[in-house]
């Protein structure tokens, strides 16, 4: 190991809904003198704000999670501009993650069956400026790529969601009527009656349902 990683150990925040996962990574992760555990985080929206308080040079970040997913947070870490690479973690080997990954910006994409030394591997080199990717979902992506195939977003990118029209898809999804979401985030119906048709002009939708359906296929919250 070089002087150079021990003096400046690569500022890292570990972001899973599961606290084992985190208190396991935390813990393998930690004990390398190149890595240094910032913080840790439970959903994407958490990761976000992290970004913003602290200096972070990597964030390992799990795909499926409550509030905030971590496609949508990567693409939100990365529009705020900075330094800070992503790496997304998932138990699920699955192109509609990998695709939505890719697209958002990450630099990288490993299985959470990875062993803890190639994660700190795949770390670095995202911290260096790299890419990352498991031999599985690699082979498919250049395959794809050869055959002249784009990656599906699997994200809000491109449909300039706010804050407030997040929040009230994921309600959505959840079956809340307009009056129990006005409830949930303190506003008047009519305001949420305002987001609900904001979600349906720019996804393309005819209602509610398919506001639903459209979220679900993009892998939206």
């Amino acid at each position: 190991m070089t002087q150079s990683s021990q003096s400046n150990p690569i500022r890292t925040v570990i972001v899973d809904d599961d606290a084992i996962v985190r208190d396991m990574l935390s813990t393998n992760l930690g004990a390398d003198s190149s890595i240094k555990i910032v913080a840790t985080a439970t959903n994407g929206a958490e990761a976000v704000d992290l970004v913003h308080e602290h200096i972070v040079d990597v964030v390992l970040m799990d795909v499926q999670m409550p509030v905030l997913g971590g496609v949508q947070a990567t693409s939100r870490i990365l529009a705020a501009g900075g330094n800070t690479r992503v790496l997304l973690l998932t138990t699920f080997d699955d192109d509609t993650y990998l695709d939505g990954g890719i697209a958002a910006g990450a630099s990288g994409f490993l299985l959470k069956s990875t062993p803890a030394k190639e994660v700190v591997a795949a770390i670095r080199t995202v911290h260096a400026g790299g890419k990352v990717l498991s031999p599985g979902p690699t082979s498919r992506v250049l395959e794809r790529y050869m055959r002249g195939q784009r990656p599906s977003t699997g994200s809000d990118s491109g449909l300039d969601l706010s804050t407030r029209e997040l929040e009230v898809l994921r309600l959505l999804r959840k079956g809340y009527s307009n009056r129990r979401i006005a409830r949930e985030m303190n506003v008047a119906e009519t305001t949420v009656k305002t987001h609900v048709s904001s979600l349906m002009r720019k996804m393309g939708a005819g209602s509610r349902l398919e506001v639903v359906a459209e979220a679900n296929q993009r892998g939206i919250g």
